[in-house]
Parts: structure tokens; C-alpha cells; sequence
């Protein structure tokens, strides 16, 4: 035996514990472990625990959603790809977030167009032009978005629908969007530039 023989041999270190210090529970015994009855011997009682911990649950979502706790998010706004997808969409000015401006403006032309029916046609036409401005920019948001998401993370690791999320929250004013926006304008996130 050489000593090149000894090198390659891996060192057993003494004293290390040896397995996992207890046997493997037979089938039964795990089975019976699990075991629960199928019907609560209190259903009601059952029934408004059950409510509490939803209850619980969607109130802590709901207090992610104001505060960013991305920990607690419910799963649709959850992970690293999603929060990257809501930072670059905040990041960026879009005119989109104007939207629901633009609809109230709308319901004003209502009664514009009864006192001035030529003036109300103009605006309408005018609103109609930049809701289709709006349209345009918000689609170009998210397309770009979504090639730089799957330049950074994989195409693999996007999840389906994002692109659709994203661009409804850009017809969100800023102070409205949920989850709420952590980065401000013009703070892209890693990759975006």
C-alpha cells in the first residue's frame, strides 16, 4: 500500500453521530400518527376556528398589501420575479395611471354635451385619442418588462400572467396600487437600465 492510497481515502471522524439516532416509524405508525376523524366532534366550534384563522390570514395579507411585507403577501403578488415586475412597472411614469382621471372626465362630457353638443364631440374625440395614447404606452410597459424579466430571471422562472398584473397596475395612480409601490419614480431595479 502506497501512501497516494492514504490521500484518497476520505478521514472518519470519531465521536460524529452515526445516523439519525432513533428507528424508522413503521407504515402503521405513521398512519396512526396522521390519523384524525374525518367529521370534528364540535362542528361549529371547528367551523369558527377554521373562519378565525382565514380571517387572520386575509388580515394579514391585507396589512402586506399597505405595508410591502413581502413575507406575508398573498401568493399572486409573492417572489423575487413579481417584485422586480412591480418595481420596474413603478419605477416607470406611465399615462396610464391617469386613467381613472380620464373616466371621470368622461362622465363630465355627459353634461358638457348637453349644453354644447360641438364642443362635447371635440373632447370626446380628444379623450378617445388619449385612451388609446394611454393603451399603446401602458402595452409598451409591459412588453418591455417582460423581455428584460426573462433576460434577468429565465424564461422558465416567469410566471404565467404577469404580463397581464403589470398592466393592469399601471392604470392604478400610484397612491392606489396593491401591493404598494416601494421604489419611487425612476428607482429601477437591478437590471433595468
Amino acid at each position: 500500500m502506497s501512501k497516494d492510497d492514504d490521500i484518497d481515502r476520505p478521514e472518519v471522524i470519531s465521536g460524529a453521530p452515526q445516523g439519525k439516532g432513533r428507528p424508522t416509524p413503521t407504515r402503521r405508525e405513521a398512519e396512526a400518527a396522521r390519523r384524525r376523524p374525518l367529521v370534528p366532534k364540535d362542528r361549529k366550534a371547528a367551523k369558527r376556528a377554521a373562519k378565525a384563522r382565514r380571517d387572520a390570514e386575509f388580515q394579514r395579507e391585507q396589512i402586506a398589501m399597505k405595508t410591502g411585507d413581502e413575507a406575508n403577501l398573498p401568493y399572486a403578488h409573492r417572489g423575487p420575479v413579481r417584485r422586480w415586475a412591480r418595481d420596474y412597472i413603478d419605477a416607470r411614469f406611465t399615462l396610464a395611471s391617469y386613467f381613472f382621471f380620464l373616466a371621470f372626465a368622461v362622465l363630465l362630457l355627459v353634461f358638457i354635451q348637453a349644453a354644447a353638443p360641438r364642443v362635447a364631440l371635440f373632447l370626446m374625440l380628444a379623450t378617445y385619442a388619449f385612451m388609446a395614447v394611454m393603451l399603446v404606452d401602458s402595452l409598451f410597459a409591459v412588453r418591455t418588462m417582460k423581455k428584460k424579466l426573462d433576460e434577468k430571471f429565465g424564461e422558465d422562472r416567469v410566471p404565467r400572467g404577469i404580463r397581464w398584473q403589470m398592466f393592469g397596475r399601471t392604470f392604478y395612480p400610484r397612491r392606489w396600487r396593491r401591493p404598494v409601490p416601494v421604489v419611487s419614480r425612476g428607482e429601477w431595479p437591478a437590471g433595468a437600465r
